[in-house]
């Protein structure tokens, strides 16, 4: 499920104090989850789209405290081979990176979200707590991302560099002969767009008389 549960932002605005929440996100197949890779002569990005990402709509639970959101059962599993590139030469050599014959599958989880303000171009910021996991490593990170609505969909956007040597993984150093570098610096992508069916328990079990 993943960073689309960002789309619950939406609901901090009107929740005072505490509120729970039971929702069923689906993604749209124009999604896209994108890492680049950086070399001394080139950038090249890895790109797996939406309908690889999640193919069927997916239920979760939330709990809204304040200006925080908290997901319950929302890991998302990905195949690695999953990730496609233009160029085909780096697309293997990422795959030798990631370790896909020992490690084809890698984790991405909502900790929590924190709503921040609009931006100058009216649109919804915030923080994401990820939990990624990649050959069996897991690390925490800080996403900064931006949200807006149109069409019916949310567009969830955000991007992050964060090292390989934090997941146990060690470049090539030289690629073609010694004449490629490659950085250890990757960057995630978020580019999700998701329609949101919410419902909230505090008013279900609370009916207005």
């Amino acid at each position: 499920m993943k960073t689309f549960l960002f789309s619950l932002f939406f609901l901090l605005a009107s929740v005072p104090v505490f509120s729970q929440y039971k929702a069923i996100v689906e993604l749209n197949k124009n999604s896209s989850l994108s890492i680049l890779v950086e070399t001394n002569m080139m950038n090249f990005s890895l790109v797996q789209k939406g309908d690889k990402l999640l193919s069927t709509p997916v239920a979760f639970s939330a709990n809204v405290q304040k200006n925080k959101l908290f997901v319950d059962h929302n890991k998302l599993d990905i195949d690695v081979r999953g990730f496609k590139s233009d160029n085909l030469i780096a697309q293997g050599e990422f795959y030798k990176l990631m370790m896909v014959d020992k490690f084809p599958r890698m984790n991405i989880e909502l900790l929590q979200f924190e709503s921040g303000a609009e931006n100058s171009m009216n649109l919804s910021c915030g923080t994401a707590l990820l939990s990624i996991t990649i050959t069996n490593v897991t690390r925490k990170y800080e996403f900064p991302v931006l949200i807006n609505a149109a069409n019916g969909l949310m567009r969830i956007s955000g991007k992050k560099k964060l090292s390989i040597t934090d997941f146990g993984l060690t470049a090539p150093r030289t690629l073609l002969l010694g004449m490629v570098k490659i950085n250890k610096q990757i960057e995630i992508d978020l580019n999700l767009l998701c329609k949101l069916n919410v419902k909230n328990n505090d008013l279900a079990d609370h009916p207005a008389k």
